[in-house]
């Protein structure tokens, strides 16, 4: 009986090892995800001032705390309109030490999934339609994409917020 326990009890963990948590939000009528280790926190949408000669879904930068963020608007990205900004929330993500705000309609849920439950994008649609997507998973009833946030800017755009947005131009030598 103890072996049948200690066998449990090893399984119970190997299948929380393979759980992974996703924050899920809504951008227009879709479901989508990221991965929790991604995502620093939520805030309601407060004045964003605007860029010049800056692709339109870059709505611009808020200050936060002290130090400037610049604002992605996700439904713009994808050419679903725009996030209405008296209704939406920014979703503060932290790619390769970058961080970055990605405007969105609602946060649904932090959800867990097993590894097992993601599905492959179709490579048709990845890596010729959407880069950014890099699965799918089913959760009550939902579908929802999973975002690459490395891959919802070019490489080219990624540099300009670093050149234009790093932490490290805020100090002064």
């Amino acid at each position: 009986m103890a072996e049948f326990r200690f066998a449990s009890d090893k399984m119970q963990s190997q299948k929380k090892e393979e759980e992974i948590l996703f924050l899920g939000f809504m951008a227009s009528d879709q479901a989508y995800a990221l991965h929790i280790n991604y995502v620093r926190e939520i805030l309601k949408i407060p004045k964003i001032f605007t860029l010049p000669q800056t692709p339109s879904f870059l709505k611009g930068v808020i200050e936060l705390r002290g130090n400037i963020l610049p604002v992605l608007d996700l439904k713009e990205r994808l050419s679903l309109g725009s996030v209405h900004h008296k209704k939406g929330r920014i979703i503060v993500v932290t790619i390769s030490g970058q961080s970055l705000g990605i405007l969105v309609d609602r946060v649904t849920e932090v959800f867990p999934s097993n590894k097992n439950d993601i599905k492959p994008t179709p490579s048709v649609i990845q890596k010729s339609i959407l880069p950014f997507i890099e699965g799918i998973v089913i959760v009550k009833d939902q579908l929802y994409y999973i975002l690459s946030p490395m891959n919802l800017l070019t490489q080219r755009e990624y540099e300009m917020l670093e050149t234009h947005f790093s932490t490290e131009t805020s100090s002064t030598d």
